[in-house]
């Protein structure tokens, strides 16, 4: 909670400090451009610790399992341990599907509907969130099965 409300604070502040008689908004080129890259900024750093917290994850897991192999551990812990673990591929492939696919159309409406301005945020809100609702729609379907 306290990253949410420090991100929050961090991005008004922001926002605040760009102080002008009126907020200009998508209207203005500097501040779109200056948005653009601090959220490109933003997700690439992302992308980046989290590759490198998945791999240094793996290494780990590596050597705990090795060392108890070493140590002579009662084979049924370490058989939980070596089990590998399962992930849903293609629950996390419809995911991601469904949420571009549905930012896309989002985008296209956007455009459709041009000059950009709040109602432009409401369409992107929505149609992500009919993204996440298609997926929960898809797994609640796939558990029933």
């Amino acid at each position: 909670m306290k990253k949410i409300a420090t991100s929050l604070f961090v991005l008004l502040s922001s926002v605040a400090a760009n102080a002008q008689t009126g907020f200009q908004g998508f209207y203005d080129r500097e501040f779109n451009f200056d948005l653009l890259h601090i959220a490109g900024t933003l997700i690439g750093i992302f992308l980046f610790t989290s590759f490198f917290l998945a791999i240094f994850r793996l290494f780990l897991d590596g050597r705990i399992k090795k060392r108890m192999i070493e140590k002579g551990v009662s084979e049924n812990i370490v058989e939980q341990f070596l089990q590998p673990t399962k992930t849903d591929n293609k629950g996390v492939a419809i995911k991601w599907f469904l949420i571009m696919a549905c930012t896309g159309i989002g985008l296209f409406i956007i455009n459709a509907t041009l000059p950009l301005g709040i109602h432009s945020v409401a369409i992107m809100a929505l149609s992500i969130s009919a993204g996440f609702l298609g997926y929960y729609l898809f797994i609640r379907k796939s558990e029933k099965k």
